[in-house]
């Protein structure tokens, strides 16, 4: 929901409460005082308005009630004095202050007397501001249709007023209603009609929200791999301009991830992430979710005890904020797992309140979990025919979700744009030919005399010509798609602009060793297939997580691999991301290891070593193509590899002095490497956001 107005009003009054302590010139000992002190002298009372705003704006994360009753002074004041500029924020801040304490009828009544005073203001704006806040309430409140109602008027007017980013807004609202209630295609296509507008704008912010609201749909039709891709777009956007509210939603998308996955500390550990930042900023409807989450994970832990003590607190926070969806969702599992424990009655209501709550949304997922559920405990009980009538409610619920249709839609709506973004470029270029194509048709067609004969020869041209286009279009589709996997995009690029590379020195950069210790012993115990398949299996790990990280892979020699930061793009942030690809290349080795050590199997450890410094890269051979790097910070690297040890990520100096604020090392002395003498090195610990 956008909040945009209020956060402008806050600048306004912060504002002016700074240049009248300025003027004044003395000492402030906190903001809270410094607006106290004017409020207690004598000012004009449009002055004292904005001051008690401002005074609220202060309040409001740590005492909303002193926020409010600021608030409602300010409220009382505007009225006697009849000051509407006033009036509107008072109006739209209690509103909002309402609506954080979960009190959505006040919320409610508020916005609309907000409402109607930016009508009578002629605030086009803020009326649309007001409605898509409205709107949010009556979706909460399971008002579905009467929400969809309000979002669309208040498109209209953004519509009419040419207010793109706030036409963006709308069409997430908008898709977020649609895939709730099962639309796929449609929810689908706003989310991709929003994201349009927010990449013409610019607006990172809005980029991130709707790369999250796509990457929800590709994770409801079960395409993780798309889905996991938008979430990881999403998170890198959001740290770039430190969108807690932004983090934490996509610090749960992972989390969901990865327990879709079955990788439950995985997920816990992205969850209990999600569930500080939203405690941090007071997201009561995210803290409930986040509860939710966390107690799904232990449940499937078989942690019934905590699991049940997180549902209890989502379901408290769910209601209190009298949010419909989230009380669907939650006693749906607080139901699931009463099963479990053998409660079956208090099971049973749980279910067919999530299943009546559900119904009343009209949200066909939520329908089919509480079926799903509500079957499997008729069966327990022995209620067969009740049970039947469940089971047809899933089917029917589950495959107006999941339908083939649906699916096809969806990645044809993503193929679409992704197709017209790429074709825009060539767009001038093609009308040309285009249009010359057309100049000849007409002259073969004049030259012929004929329409008959003409326009059959017409017809033959455009066939021939459409068809080599197509044909040209997909070679050089997927003659770039192979050069891609090869060499870095810009080094493609420039090779397949002049035929040539040039070799470029890098200043600084982060070079990544990794081997496994004890690959001759398990080679030999392994058939040829078997090794193969279980390098492969790691390699492709290491891959997905360098390419988390933004690092680029090097090579690969036998079981060894090389990877680097800071090229071909540079950056200032290699030494860290690196590090943090080592750390999850040994955990993943290491959770496998257990995997391996339970199935009887053979197993790798790894050894992980990094350094930074200058190197030279480049293109090497002209057949097959290699891009590679050189110089001593390469050899160093390799040094820290092989002086390290099992399950540690050993780093030179070098680079700790780069990384010593970011993450706890242990100092190892200088050790002795080979060529190279004696060398300072560290074992990386752990991040010290971790501490």
């Amino acid at each position: 929901m956008s909040r945009k107005f209020l956060w402008l009003i806050i600048a306004i009054i912060f504002t002016c409460v700074q240049v009248s302590l300025f003027a004044q010139n003395t000492p402030v000992p906190s903001p809270v005082d410094s607006i106290k002190q004017i409020l207690a002298g004598r000012i004009h009372d449009t002055v004292r308005i904005h001051t008690l705003i401002g005074l609220a704006g202060e309040y409001y994360l740590d005492s909303p009630a002193k926020a409010i009753t600021c608030c409602e002074e300010a409220r009382l004041l505007s009225e006697k004095i009849s000051f509407d500029g006033g009036l509107s924020n008072a109006l739209g801040w209690l509103a909002y202050l309402y609506e954080q304490q979960g009190q959505l009828p006040k919320a409610l009544d508020y916005y609309y007397r907000s409402l109607a005073l930016f009508e009578k203001m002629g605030n086009k704006k803020q009326v649309a501001t007001c409605l898509n806040n409205i709107a949010a309430i009556y979706k909460d409140q399971g008002q579905i249709e009467q929400a969809l109602r309000v979002h669309r008027r208040s498109l209209a007017i953004k519509k009419q007023i040419n207010d793109q980013s706030g036409i963006a807004a709308s069409y997430n609202n908008i898709g977020l209603i649609y895939l709730n209630q099962g639309r796929i295609p449609e929810a689908l296509d706003y989310y991709m009609k929003s994201l349009k507008i927010e990449e013409q704008l610019g607006k990172k912010d809005g980029i991130a929200t709707s790369l999250q609201n796509i990457g929800f749909v590709y994770k409801d039709q079960k395409q993780y791999t798309q889905a996991s891709d938008f979430f990881w777009q999403a998170l890198k956007i959001q740290h770039e301009f430190n969108d807690k509210y932004g983090i934490a939603y996509s610090y749960n998308a992972l989390g969901i991830m990865y327990e879709i996955q079955n990788i439950l500390d995985s997920a816990l550990g992205y969850y209990e992430k999600s569930f500080a930042l939203r405690t941090e900023i007071n997201d009561k409807q995210g803290i409930a979710h986040s509860h939710k989450n966390m107690g799904n994970v232990f449940e499937k832990l078989e942690n019934f005890s905590q699991a049940l003590d997180h549902y209890k607190l989502s379901l408290a926070g769910f209601e209190a904020i009298g949010d419909k969806w989230g009380i669907a969702s939650i006693t749906n599992l607080y139901g699931a797992a009463m099963i479990k424990t053998g409660k079956y009655e208090e099971a049973q209501r749980f279910l067919e309140r999530s299943l009546s709550t559900a119904r009343e949304l009209g949200y066909p997922s939520d329908i089919r979990n509480a079926a799903s559920n509500l079957q499997r405990l008729l069966r327990l009980k022995n209620q067969w025919k009740q049970a039947l009538v469940m089971n047809d409610l899933y089917i029917q619920m589950r495959d107006s979700v999941e339908n083939e249709n649906n699916r096809k839609v969806s990645i044809q709506t993503q193929v679409r744009y992704e197709y017209e973004k790429k074709e825009a470029l060539l767009k001038s270029e093609q009308e040309k030919k285009d249009a010359l194509a057309e100049a000849e048709v007409r002259k073969q067609k004049f030259l012929r005399n004929g329409f008959i004969i003409g326009f059959g020869v017409m017809l033959l041209f455009a066939y021939v010509f459409f068809k080599q286009r197509n044909s040209t279009r997909i070679a050089k589709q997927r003659s770039d798609e192979l050069l891609l996997n090869i060499l870095p995009e810009e080094t493609a690029e420039e090779l397949k602009a002049t035929g040539t590379a040039q070799a470029k020195s890098f200043a600084m950069v982060s070079v990544l060793f990794t081997d496994f210790i004890n690959f001759t012993q398990a080679s030999e115990k392994l058939s040829p297939e078997d090794l193969v398949a279980e390098i492969n299996y790691c390699y492709s790990a290491f891959d997905a997580i360098i390419t988390k990280h933004g690092l680029e892979k090097i090579k690969t020699i036998g079981d060894a691999y090389m990877c680097a930061g800071g090229l071909p793009v540079t950056n200032t942030t290699h030494p860290i991301d690196i590090i943090q690809a080592g750390l999850e290349m040994v955990k993943f080795i290491e959770k496998t290891k257990l995997e391996r050590l339970e199935q009887g199997r053979q197993f790798f450890e790894l050894r992980c070593g990094i350094h930074t410094g200058p190197v030279v890269a480049g293109i090497v051979g002209i057949k097959k193509f290699a891009y590679d790097i050189w110089g001593d910070t390469v050899n160093t690297a390799s040094r820290m590899e092989s002086s390290g040890e099992a399950g540690k990520v050993n780093i030179s100096e070098t680079t700790y002095s780069f990384v010593k604020d970011t993450f706890v090392c242990e100092y190892r002395g200088e050790i002795d490497a080979k060529n190279k003498g004696k060398l300072a090195m560290y074992f990386v610990e752990k991040s010290r956001h971790d501490s």
